[in-house]
């Protein structure tokens, strides 16, 4: 059209110039890395969107100085430190590190792979890999060292034109900058964090608490029966074991009684002998004065016997040892029993009652200060250690005692609140005994106090 006419919209837009849009790009880029606040996000972001300025297949960030030195890989993949890869990318650092110059890895020849396998491998891989190497400089003076460098791959062996590199160059100065800008937010976020962690922490430390101790606790009958040793001998058979239910008048165990038989037969044949020489004396003394004289001592003798008869007669009795009231037997080793000798007062086993029982808590020496009677105590026994009963101590001890655990500690008896649990007679668990109040920190550092003081000499 002619003269003043309008023109159309889009036949009359002039297209965007190359330079604008890239130098565009650019700038976005740039600015997204040095506003990331924390330094992981801008290595990611650098590997990943590095392509939206040049062809880039594949990007990979390494740091220069220290260990591992993959950062980032494009599309956030494991950065693995021992594979063949992170080796190809070592064999460049160390050629490269020390140089501020862009350099595109040259390629090695077949002939000569042997001098770096894994870097030929790559070079190889993809169709023929160009590898360019773009440090990121923080300065034109050359005494500054660079952090970092990027390793840029183009596959199917396209090359690494002068413009793209030359861009490249210009964007490694904010990219080096953007990469190693501190983070004041993420600073301060940890700084707060540290801060609120540590009032959490004094808090948790100055709360009231109550205090407690523990130790090892034991279920014992209740006022048992107890069997004691009828007579000294040895004790042959053994007719009940531990946990057994028994009946008044249940044998529970013999003695050996092959001394008293004989003893007791000798007594019958004494007895004999003397009423037959106290026959034969009254039927002379009719005739004979000194037969007559002797009559009454051989009566004393006929007596002596018989007593004698009924000792021995009594004791064979008793060598079956018969149970008194129902209940449980409460023993520990029978084994040891059999064979063994016993002494008169002895005690043997008991007979308990298994719906009352008892605890007993060996506490150790160390925190007797917090037995006290009337104390409330919690008991969770190994069988059951979810569960936990309430009790009350009711006796301390005097004596100090090795435990089990070899430690020295103080005998402690609880009875159960409320209606007795289903337990039996030797279970095993642990017993918590509640003290008085006091602060978290001190429940805490109690032991390990002692222990320093103790290993001190304080």
């Amino acid at each position: 059209m002619q003269g003043g006419g309008t023109r159309s919209p889009v036949s009359g837009t002039q297209p965007p110039d190359p330079r604008q849009v890239v130098l565009a790009r650019f700038i976005r880029f740039c600015s997204s890395v040095f506003s990331t606040p924390l330094p992981q996000e801008a290595a990611a972001l650098t590997v990943n969107r590095i392509s939206e300025m040049v062809r880039v297949d594949r990007a990979v960030l390494v740091k220069l100085h220290g260990k591992n030195p993959i950062i980032a890989v494009t599309g956030g993949g494991p950065a693995a430190q021992d594979s063949s890869f992170a080796d190809a990318v070592e064999a460049v650092l160390q050629r490269y590190k020390n140089s501020q110059k862009t350099a595109i890895v040259p390629r090695i020849p077949e002939n000569a792979k042997e001098s770096s396998p894994h870097l030929w491998q790559i070079q190889q891989a993809m169709g023929g890999t160009r590898i360019l190497w773009l440090p990121l400089w923080l300065s034109h003076d050359d005494s500054i060292q660079p952090q970092h460098a990027l390793w840029l791959e183009r596959w199917h062996g396209h090359p690494w034109e002068k413009q793209d590199i030359d861009l490249l160059q210009h964007a490694a100065l904010f990219l080096g900058h953007g990469l190693m800008r501190p983070r004041v937010e993420t600073r301060s976020k940890k700084r707060f964090t540290r801060i609120a962690a540590f009032i959490i922490l004094i808090i948790f430390l100055a709360m009231p608490v109550t205090s407690s101790v523990t130790a090892p606790a034991r279920i014992s009958p209740d006022r048992p029966y107890y069997i004691f040793a009828p007579m000294d001998g040895i004790l042959k058979e053994l007719f009940v074991r531990p946990g057994q239910w028994v009946e008044k008048d249940d044998i529970l165990f013999r003695y050996d009684s092959r001394v008293l038989d004989k003893r007791l037969d000798e007594a019958y044949r004494n007895v004999a002998a003397a009423r037959a020489k106290f026959a034969k004396l009254e039927g002379a003394a009719h005739r004979d004065p000194d037969a007559r004289a002797e009559l009454p001592v051989q009566r004393l003798e006929v007596e002596r016997a018989e007593s004698d008869a009924r000792f021995f007669a009594n004791q064979r009795a008793r060598a079956d040892v018969k149970n008194a009231r129902p209940g449980v037997i409460v023993l520990d080793d029978p084994d040891a029993l059999i064979g063994s000798s016993l002494q008169t007062g002895q005690a043997v086993m008991s007979v308990a009652d298994p719906s009352q029982t008892k605890l007993r808590i060996m506490v150790p020496a160390s925190d007797i200060g917090f037995l006290a009677k009337g104390a409330r105590v919690s008991i969770r026994l190994d069988s059951a250690p979810l569960k936990s009963y309430p009790a009350i101590i009711t006796r301390i001890g005097f004596e100090v005692q090795i435990s089990e655990e070899q430690i020295p500690s103080v005998l402690a008896e609880a009875i159960w609140v409320g209606n007795p649990p289903d337990v039996r007679t030797g279970q095993k668990g642990t017993a918590k005994i509640i003290g008085k109040s006091t602060f978290m920190i001190m429940q805490i550092l109690r032991k390990p106090l002692i222990a320093i003081r103790t290993f001190l000499g304080l």
